[in-house]
């Protein structure tokens, strides 16, 4: 019994992974071509920039992720598992003085933001985030990256995790690792972000990547 209860649980686990790679291959189905290693970036949309994180000593300028401020429609975004748009925004409310909500991440949630256009010039991601419930050193919040490769595959790289003492906070930068899969000079690809709480309940607010290539 026991092993057949371990063998069970395998396969959920697995059918779960399955699905999110599927969500992901979807996000992904209409923004890229063929390239060398990933998928190259046809359309990369908004370029407006802004410094954000200039408050935490970043002066980096970012562009803001498709509907990552969660005030509006969360077009392309995937949200499972009771993740949902709430009221309540990080106070320093770097994306408008106006702006009032964010995203809540319960137990056993997940979500998939749109794609966003990164290359070899763009290496960081960064955001804002709140732990609500869990054990301070424990609950943590998992980033990956999901990225396209050329044979049409979608493949989860992990970016880092956050912790958090029950405050907002600006998570650190993090690497987005697929980035260095392209070899061309100025060759962009698309990627989406996964946010995965653990043993406890988030908020997110105020999702950015940074494109150096337009300082």
């Amino acid at each position: 019994m026991e092993g057949t209860s371990h063998m069970n649980g395998l396969i959920r686990r697995g059918a779960l992974a399955a699905t999110v790679a599927s969500v992901a291959a979807m996000a992904f189905a209409s923004s890229a071509s063929a390239g060398i290693l990933t998928a190259s970036a046809t359309d990369c949309g908004d370029e407006t920039l802004s410094q954000p994180f200039s408050g935490f000593g970043d002066t980096s300028k970012y562009k803001l992720v498709k509907g990552g401020s969660f005030e509006g429609a969360l077009t392309g975004w995937t949200l499972k598992g009771k993740a949902k748009v709430v009221a309540g925004n990080e106070p320093w409310k770097v994306g408008g003085s106006g702006h009032g909500k964010s995203l809540v991440l319960p137990v056993g949630s997940s979500a998939i933001s749109p794609t966003a256009c990164v290359g070899l010039q763009e290496p960081t991601v960064r955001f804002f985030a709140k732990r609500n419930s869990g054990l301070l050193g424990l609950s943590t919040l998992a980033v990956s990256v999901y990225v396209k490769t050329s044979l049409g595959i979608v493949v989860p790289v992990p970016v880092g995790v956050v912790l958090g003492n029950g405050q907002w906070k600006a998570a650190p930068k993090m690497l987005i690792v697929a980035n260095l899969l392209p070899l061309l000079p100025g060759d962009r690809t698309p990627v989406a972000f996964q946010f995965t709480p653990l043993l406890g309940e988030w908020q997110i607010d105020d999702l950015y990547v940074d494109p150096m290539r337009f300082r």
